[in-house]
């Protein structure tokens, strides 16, 4: 099978995918707690007027009927309203406000995970059960079962009991400061675009502490991936026929057993995004940032029907794409698997 026909093959699976997490979704949200109409009603509302707005919310409907009028807006790009967090607020617009902030925490996170789970993965079968290698086990062990949120709710603590205040505890901006301008997609672009580099620089500085957070997640993994798939390598029949050829270690280790050993990371670095989102919302919540996963946990909050599918359609769009590309690289390194 060609590489274009791997892909094909990839993209018609993506479709299906996508429907079954909107039909499963929709459901979901329809079995939670809480009444977003009831929410929507005033103090002195009376029950004719609780009746009236379930009518226009549509939620008087039968749920499949619901659930046809909701996939006819979804695809033809009106996503609908807010219930509750946006109030009446279109959800695209609210989407598009609040998505570019988690994106970059997390395309940042994760190309600072991949680079230091990589050097350190290989640092440490480079040098196994050597004092490097022993350092890099005793790290791995003691995150690998952190989640995020535990790990940035102690450096929040850390501020709180350190007589050092560096870094800021919350929110992407110092307090007084602009917001960023609205040039494109990035908020680190738009303030390159428009000469605000101090402003860059704070909010750069804001991320510090989400962004370790979720390197922390998702670099263990890496490594730990890394370190065990490149020791494999290094035991296979070739690398000793390199060995017995006089070719220097370094050269070995650079040439064959690194390339060879990519695949399984990166297949581990595609899934683990998923972790990495989980994470994200809730770093965003306890941070107080207001990206996707702070408007996700307000929308559960607040039985936000159509913002909590919204979100989990963008979450899952988000985690397909990341594992579509990696599918792809893997297929592009290893040529058996584009003959299967």
């Amino acid at each position: 099978m060609s590489l274009i026909r791997f892909i094909l093959r990839r993209l018609l699976t993506i479709i299906p995918t996508l429907f079954v997490i909107l039909v499963i979704t929709f459901i979901m949200t329809r079995m939670l707690p809480g009444d977003p109409a009831m929410l929507r009603m005033a103090p002195r509302a009376t029950y004719e007027d609780y009746l009236r707005e379930v009518t226009r919310l549509g939620l008087d409907q039968p749920i499949y009927v619901q659930f046809l009028v909701f996939l006819g807006d979804i695809f033809s790009g009106n996503w609908g309203n807010s219930y509750i967090v946006g109030r009446d607020y279109p959800i695209w617009l609210l989407i598009n406000q609040k998505l570019s902030m988690s994106l970059e925490i997390m395309v940042i996170s994760m190309v600072i995970a991949i680079i230091l789970g990589f050097k350190l993965g290989k640092v440490s079968a480079a040098n196994k059960n050597t004092k490097r290698d022993n350092l890099a086990k005793i790290f791995t062990y003691i995150f690998v079962s952190i989640p995020a949120f535990v790990i940035i709710t102690y450096f929040m603590q850390l501020y709180v009991a350190t007589p050092l205040k560096i870094l800021p505890i919350f929110g992407y901006k110092t307090a007084g400061y602009p917001e960023p301008p609205q040039i494109t997609f990035s908020h680190i672009i738009n303030y390159i675009l428009s000469g605000n580099i101090y402003l860059l620089f704070d909010y750069l500085w804001h991320l510090i502490i989400p962004v370790s957070a979720l390197t922390i997640v998702q670099l263990v993994r890496i490594s730990r991936q890394m370190r065990a798939s490149m020791i494999s390598t290094l035991e296979e029949d070739y690398i000793r026929t390199a060995y017995a050829k006089g070719v220097k270690r370094r050269n070995v280790i650079k040439k064959h057993a690194l390339k060879n050993s990519v695949a399984p990371v990166i297949v581990v670095s595609g899934m683990g995004f998923s972790a990495v989102l989980g994470g994200m919302i809730a770093v965003e919540v306890v941070y107080q940032l207001p990206g996707m996963g702070k408007l996700f946990y307000d929308a559960i909050l607040g039985s936000d029907y159509n913002v909590i599918i919204a979100s989990v359609w963008v979450f899952s769009i988000i985690v397909i794409i990341f594992n579509f590309f990696s599918d792809v690289i893997i297929a592009a390194l290893d040529p058996r698997i584009k003959l299967k």
